[in-house]
């Protein structure tokens, strides 16, 4: 039995509440939270609520923390559990700062505790068959991703839109690539009135000419949750909110015949073909991360989103930051 205690109950929170309640091998411990009129909203469960986060890291009879407070309070947060001796369950972003991610990566390294960062996408049914597709044979060379993710509303102080919604995206493009990205430009805007950028554009180079773009806003009466991956073979759409068509295949493409003319010049190969929409087996994604992390813990193997990827992510996040201020010059990603 993996004994856990769940520090800040807002959103998330109350999802992992739920979550790990629903999972075996597994007992909630304590619900910590700041806010007195929070916990009294758990009051009917028969676990321990408390105020005090440092005082619940040092228990004892506690093997795992999982932390769904703001971004800015995870460094302390997650510091002090892996000295504590825990094993972390962060929600993304793992930290508002490289240097400090990195720093705990290492420390997690050093005191051989698991760090786990929550990019939930990672565990999404459809976007693990995303990566078998864009992974196969049938699919040829990768010439291009697209990712859409807009709302209206929902705005955050601590952090901008690019730090709320892009890690989303670049956590998927990275799994999808099994590469990170080489440079960035972005340009986003306050139009909002607060000091935080409510909309991005953002454009990625990864390895091997492939190109990204991620299009991310609070400002937009259009909800829309979509990945699109061009190929030579295919063009696969994938979207979060269409329960019936997760995602659809599209068996058309265009790549280089690789048989020159005779004046040494080559021709475009067209492929049109079938749109198909797979069958995939429905699950929730938090659901499969929180199992996940319980299994890591419990056989000690490094989880998929681990801290380093997570560290991964807010260095790309910071130079995004950098090339906004710097009104979309590309920044190298070193």
């Amino acid at each position: 039995m993996i004994n856990i205690a769940i520090a800040g109950l807002g959103h998330w929170g109350r999802n992992y509440v739920r979550t790990f309640q629903s999972l075996d091998n597994v007992s909630i411990k304590c619900l910590i939270d700041t806010s007195k009129n929070v916990l009294e909203k758990f009051s009917g469960l028969d676990i321990e609520l408390s105020n005090n986060y440092q005082e619940i890291a040092k228990r004892s009879d506690i093997d795992a923390l999982v932390i769904a407070t703001p971004a800015s309070m995870h460094y302390e947060m997650i510091k002090a559990a892996i000295l504590n001796d825990k094993d972390v369950l962060a929600e993304k972003p793992i930290t508002l700062s490289s240097d400090q991610a990195r720093e705990l990566v290492e420390l997690a390294g050093k005191n051989h505790k698991i760090l786990m960062v929550g990019h939930t996408f990672l565990y999404n049914s459809a976007i693990l068959k995303l990566k078998e597709l864009v992974n196969s044979k049938d699919f040829g060379r990768v010439y291009y991703l697209n990712a859409t993710r807009t709302h209206l509303g929902l705005i955050r102080s601590d952090v901008n839109a690019a730090w709320d919604l892009a890690p989303h995206d670049l956590s998927i493009f990275n799994y999808l690539l099994n590469a990170l990205p080489i440079a960035v430009s972005a340009i986003g805007a306050c139009h909002l009135g607060a000091k935080n950028h409510d909309v991005a554009f953002i454009n990625l180079i990864y390895p091997n000419d492939v190109i990204a773009n991620i299009h991310v806003s609070w400002e937009d009466s259009n909800k829309e949750r979509t990945i699109r991956v061009v190929g030579e073979k295919m063009r696969i759409v994938f979207d979060d909110i269409n329960n019936l068509e997760r995602l659809k295949i599209f068996h058309k493409g265009v790549g280089i015949n690789t048989n020159s003319n005779l004046d040494g010049s080559h021709q475009l190969q067209l492929r049109d073909g079938d749109v198909v929409s797979p069958n995939i087996k429905a699950s929730e994604p938090l659901y499969e991360m929180c199992k996940h992390f319980l299994n890591c813990v419990h056989h000690r193997t490094s989880p998929r989103s681990s801290g380093s990827d997570g560290a991964d992510i807010v260095k790309i996040l910071e130079a995004i930051d950098r090339s906004i201020d710097d009104r979309g010059n590309t920044i190298l990603i070193m």
